[in-house]
């Protein structure tokens, strides 16, 4: 009798698995964040992953939207991308292996997209035509890889991120066609796409700081002759802009021999070939024009 008590002793005082309350480890691959969000989480979850304020990340956004929308684009290339972690209370938390994006030709393709569409914009913007015009065609061979793999994948259904990323896609693909016929049409026109952008103006005011070249790429650009105290002698200056309106405005006492040229475009008012000095002497000073404009207008005045 007293060894069936013993071994019911041994049974309850035996040690069994003891159950654990601990809190799963923190998740360290980049998600979407399900609660703190505003539109798609993306800020949220870099912030859970870094542990900052999202706030911060957020501003970084909206001055990189600023850049060319380069913000945005790198935004939704996140959402599309990034998993987002479980919203419902008790559901369980994803794994690192399921954290980690798919591998899809979709995804890859949106990056390469919109790192095309950069470069473009860079080379367009800082006088290096010659990158951007090619990209365009590479693109073109990049698509039609895309259609090929797109067709031997097995199809899968047509979900409302995807179709985002389809349309996005598409609009990449606008936008980088776009910008590459641009640049091919400024180079078939012939006139080169140099300088800065926006409006400048040179007014020169002695024959030293004349300079024989000025270029503007965008915008609008003036050349102020008239205060230059011309003597005798032939004075060459070449003035081009990309797209937009190149003013010159032109002295009195010159003789100005001018050739303009103009793409799409007009030149206003309609000039003479030449323009005769009005003051009359042996030692006329002679300058030569030659006006370049791409895409725009080219504005004579006469003062």
């Amino acid at each position: 009798m007293d060894e069936p008590e013993n071994s019911n002793q041994q049974s309850d005082g035996a040690e069994g698995p003891v159950a654990t309350d601990e809190a799963p480890s923190a998740i360290k691959s980049l998600h979407r964040s399900s609660t703190k969000k505003v539109f798609g989480g993306v800020c949220g979850g870099i912030a859970e992953r870094f542990d900052v304020d999202p706030n911060i990340v957020r501003v970084i956004f909206v001055v990189l939207a600023l850049v060319w929308g380069l913000g945005i684009a790198v935004y939704l290339a996140m959402w599309l991308i990034i998993p987002q972690t479980p919203s419902v209370p008790g559901e369980e938390a994803p794994t690192e292996e399921e954290l980690r994006p798919r591998r899809h030709w979709l995804l890859y393709a949106l990056l390469v997209g919109v790192v095309f569409l950069v470069v473009i914009l860079l080379s367009t913007v800082g006088g290096f035509p010659s990158v951007g015009r090619a990209l365009p065609l590479v693109w073109l061979a990049f698509l039609v890889v895309l259609a090929v793999v797109a067709l031997t994948t097995p199809a899968r259904r047509l979900t409302f991120r995807r179709f985002i990323a389809l349309a996005f896609l598409g609009l990449l693909s606008l936008l980088i066609l776009i910008t590459g016929s641009f640049l091919i049409l400024l180079q078939v026109i012939g006139v080169p796409l140099q300088g800065g952008s926006g409006v400048k103006q040179w007014s020169p005011i002695t024959v030293a700081e004349l300079q024989p070249r000025y270029h503007e790429a965008f915008g609008e650009s003036t050349i102020d002759l008239v205060g230059v105290p011309f003597t005798s002698g032939t004075y060459s200056i070449t003035a081009t802009q990309g797209v937009g309106t190149l003013i010159v405005d032109l002295p009195l006492n010159v003789a100005v021999e001018l050739r303009t040229h103009v793409g799409i475009g007009s030149v206003w008012p309609l000039p003479p070939r030449q323009y005769d000095a009005v003051t009359t002497g042996h030692q006329v000073p002679r300058l030569n024009l030659n006006l370049q404009v791409g895409i725009g207008v080219i504005e004579l005045k006469r003062f």
